[in-house]
């Protein structure tokens, strides 16, 4: 019996995985370790307190290592490793978990500040050598800094495979730190400017030295930056430092897993995922815009109310209005007059009957007023007698 069915069309096929990568959802929170063996300051409970405090408020479960030594097993339960200025030398058998947690398991490696050359270690693996000198910018210095050696960063490379980890990102801080040497699969994704230079001679004026690299390792996915301080507490607040730090976890998690270890495949599956991320970071601004907008319409409504009593208290005002005043004050106004009038009468009363009171006296004395007090007796009137 001959089969009538043929093989399903390469094109439709990849199609068709796009459409189920897309209308997939990602429902398990991503969990981030932090590599803390000798990190000093740049802890998730010190330095980088900030930052894994947003990754929480994120969705995100973050641990930490704070000992012993970093194994398969202990990778095995994360999503993302985190490694900020690595300090110390790693095990063979650390090299190798680490490797193994990116290349075969797909995970996200975030290699963050250079630990004075030893992070090189395990750059180098990976396609990445931090250089050893500081980079110089003459015009981009920060503000407040003071500082050649920490300036604002502003050329970033769109790459589609990695658009999503500059969204939201027109320019960050860099300070005191090293430019990038990249080799096999890594791409420069933010780079200084013509005027950037190393000075150890590495980098020259106009070789705009690289300061940032993504990369495709296998089935998983590794980001490189030279400084630690960006993403500490000092510094998260600066420009876009805290965007940048987000976007570049977010990136991590949607490592490419079992996928063909061809190139363009895995290109291909990286920004599906993009797209799919993408989709999950608008259903969250749409969701918080509809809370803003419900919130919106309660204060509404609540002055809405407000204003219409307010409205009505004066129309209500309004119609008790005579003249320039209402009734109360009329009343008041009223009442005052009458006082006044009575006061006025009663004192007028008063002085009446003072006068009154002075006349029947004198006339008691024997005495007649003629309209002067003190003159000479009226003619007829009986002559006092002497004795």
């Amino acid at each position: 019996m001959v089969s009538i069915c043929k093989p399903m069309n390469k094109k439709l096929l990849t199609v068709l995985v796009v459409v189920l990568y897309l209308m997939a959802d990602c429902v398990a929170a991503k969990r981030v370790l932090f590599y803390e063996v000798g990190a000093g300051t740049y802890t998730s409970g010190k330095e980088y307190s900030k930052f894994a405090d947003e990754l929480r408020k994120r969705g995100y479960e973050v641990a930490s290592i704070e000992k012993g030594e970093l194994t398969k097993e202990k990778l095995e339960n994360y999503d993302i490793l985190v490694m900020q200025d690595l300090n110390k030398q790693l095990t063979t058998g650390e090299i190798s978990a680490i490797i193994w947690f990116v290349l075969q398991k797909g995970r996200g490696l975030f290699i963050n500040g250079g630990g004075a050359g030893k992070a090189n270690q395990l750059t180098i693996p990976f396609g990445v050598t931090i250089d050893g000198g500081t980079l110089i910018d003459q015009t981009d210095m920060i503000p407040a800094l003071k500082d050649r050696s920490s300036f604002t960063v502003s050329r970033f490379i769109e790459n589609p495979m990695t658009n999503s980890l500059i969204q939201g990102v027109s320019k960050v801080g860099f300070y005191k730190d090293a430019g990038l040497i990249l080799s096999g699969s890594s791409k420069c994704l933010m780079s200084g400017n013509t005027d950037t230079y190393s000075d150890t001679g590495s980098f020259a004026a106009g070789s705009e030295p690289c300061l940032a690299a993504a990369a495709i390792f296998g089935g998983g996915l590794v980001f490189t930056q030279s400084d630690a301080d960006m993403l500490a507490n000092k510094h998260i607040d600066d420009y876009n430092n805290r965007n940048f730090g987000m976007n570049i976890i977010d990136w991590l998690s949607i490592s490419t897993e079992n996928v063909s270890a061809e190139n363009s495949t895995q290109e291909l599956m990286i920004q599906i995922k993009e797209m799919r991320l993408e989709n999950s970071r608008m259903k969250v601004q749409i969701k918080q815009l509809t809370d803003e907008k419900t919130e919106l319409g309660k204060r509404y409504n609540e002055a809405s109310a407000q204003l219409s009593e307010a409205q009505q208290k004066l129309q209500d005002s309004e119609g008790e209005m005579i003249g320039p005043f209402n009734r109360n004050n009329w009343a008041i106004i009223i009442l005052g007059v009458f006082i006044l009038l009575g006061a006025v009468v009663y004192s007028r009363k008063k002085g009446t009957e003072v006068k009154i009171k002075d006349e029947d006296i004198l006339n008691e004395l024997g005495y007649e007023l003629d309209g002067a007090t003190g003159g000479p007796p009226a003619a007829g009137a009986p002559q006092e007698k002497k004795g």
